[in-house]
């Protein structure tokens, strides 16, 4: 567990890596976390839609896509999971789980629901966090309040309820009311403690009455001027100070990453609960604000995603644009750096590699976080431009990802689904080897590809194969031209502009070494 790292993968697999690093030693490291912050995708059944157009100034868009969804979904996995911890099947990692009580409770009391299948994917990760903490740590855990309480039978389970702290309420403005019920204007934070010692610094927020007297200055009989103190009260377990970004996008913070929270927030909660020097931990970092607000407090900081993109591109360049953190002094760990190690993660790991194929080797796309039902899409990318045909605007790529050897059969089905999706206009079917001679395909995938034909963009002179043949191994060429596959101008998936060059050349810089 090294620090100033951020590190691409599912979270659990890092936290047993380091557990089993650190059972082998007779004094842990102290790299081990003082704070755990953690903000996980949630069983809210809320699509986060990213709009793509052309901008117009009455906020309408020509076309929408759902980046990813946070949906959870009970299946055969989730099952599995769940009995794990339950106990119902033997596994070496889970007997006598930390969290069994709790999830036995949940089984009975839910049933086989996707907040079942959320509640055992949390309780596996939480298990693991109890013991990479520090005794004296802390752990906040963010979270929606149609999980709060089920999660919080999960923390008192693993953590012991004589540890739970506070529920805090981050209570912000929405601009729009809802018509069937009261505004839900808040989160929910669990904050809990590993032991009875820990660090706990209180913070002061201000008031509306000392804000007002801070800009009274006042002058003194002989002359000089005489300014009160900094206003405040000390903070409670309901913080109404900070706005979220649905009211107010700064435009120096705002990454457009769809869950981004303030600075301001991590940085009261890292203020609160560390000192200078101590290590935070961020297991779904994603657009990396509590890694950068642990930075920028003089704290370590480790954080691990899923989402190549965001560590790619949004929590790697906002440290990247700090002044005092230089390119040499950040580790991303966890990617691929040449073709062999690609092929290893393809055979050890293939959903890791179905995102470092989607999202590092072609910049702008999306991998789809749902493994099963996905009808064989692994990642989705939107142009930066439509293309018309027959009245409509097209704007959607979409891509699929065989680890193993792929056969004619799944290039057919893949080309009829490009074809009856009626946004889609391309496809890239990725493999780990190159197939054929040439790498596109045997001659019967070749003559799939052709009957699918061309499509032309009005802002290139140049004809775009509807599907085509890609494979990992030209990411790791010399030749710049041949790493990417042969596609139009991508957005930004996060934003309505094109991906950014500085973007592409910083994964090629990277991977061409």
């Amino acid at each position: 567990m090294k620090t100033e790292t951020v590190c691409f993968g599912d979270c659990l697999a890092h936290l047993k890596q380091w557990i089993r690093w650190n059972r082998g030693l007779t004094d842990l490291p102290p790299s081990l976390a003082d704070l755990i912050y953690l903000d996980p995708p949630w069983n809210s059944k809320a699509n986060y839609n990213i709009i793509f157009g052309a901008g117009q100034a009455d906020n309408s868009a020509t076309a929408q896509e759902t980046a990813f969804t946070d949906m959870w979904q009970w299946n055969p996995e989730a099952e599995r999971r769940v009995n794990r911890i339950c106990g119902t099947i033997y596994h070496e990692d889970y007997c006598d789980h930390a969290a069994r009580k709790s999830m036995l409770g949940l089984k009975m009391f839910i049933g086989k629901t996707g907040m079942l299948a959320y509640c055992a994917y949390m309780a596996e990760r939480l298990a693991l966090l109890h013991t990479i903490l520090k005794d004296t740590g802390s752990i906040y855990l963010h979270c929606d309040p149609h999980a709060s309480h089920y999660l919080k039978m999960i923390m008192d389970d693993i953590f012991g309820h004589k540890n739970f702290r506070n529920e805090i309420v981050w209570c912000y403005e929405k601009p729009r009311p809802s018509k069937y019920k009261w505004r839900a204007n808040h989160d929910c934070i669990l904050f809990y403690v590993k032991g009875e010692e820990n660090t706990f610094n209180a913070q002061r927020v201000p008031t509306l009455e000392g804000k007002f007297e801070m800009r009274k200055p006042f002058k003194r009989p002989d002359g000089t001027i005489w300014k009160p103190k900094e206003p405040g009260k000390t903070a409670c377990d309901w913080w109404y100070d900070i706005p979220s970004f649905a009211t107010r996008m700064t435009a120096k913070e705002r990454t457009g990453y769809p869950t981004q929270k303030p600075l301001k927030l991590l940085k009261r909660i890292i203020k609160a609960s560390t000192n200078e020097g101590d290590v935070v931990l961020d297991p779904f970092c994603g657009c990396g604000t509590a890694v950068v607000a642990a930075h920028q407090l003089k704290r370590k900081f480790v954080g691990v995603d899923i989402s190549l993109f965001a560590i790619e591109t949004v929590a790697y360049n906002r440290l990247q644009n700090e002044a005092k953190m230089l390119e040499k002094d950040i580790k991303v760990m966890g990617i691929p750096a040449d073709f062999p190690s690609a092929k290893r993660l393809a055979k050890d790991d293939p959903f890791a590699f179905e995102i470092f194929a989607v999202e590092a080797c072609i910049p702008g796309m999306v991998a789809n976080k749902v493994q099963r039902g996905d009808k064989g899409i692994d990642g989705k990318g939107w142009l930066l431009h439509p293309v018309k045909e027959k009245g409509k605007e097209k704007w959607l790529i979409l891509a699929q990802v065989k680890a193993g050897k792929p056969t004619l059969s799944q290039v057919r089905d893949f080309a009829n689904v490009i074809r009856d999706d009626e946004d889609a206009v391309d496809g890239v079917f990725i493999t780990v080897e190159k197939i054929g001679k040439e790498g596109d395909g045997t001659a019967g995938m070749r003559e799939v590809a052709y009957r699918q034909g061309t499509f032309q963009h009005e802002h290139s002179i140049e004809e775009f194969p509807r599907l085509q043949f890609w494979h990992i191994e030209r990411f790791f060429n010399k030749t710049p031209h041949l790493r990417l596959p042969n596609l139009p101008e991508l957005a930004d998936p996060y934003k309505k502009e094109k991906v950014p060059i500085k973007q592409i050349g910083f994964l090629m810089k990277r991977y061409g070494k």
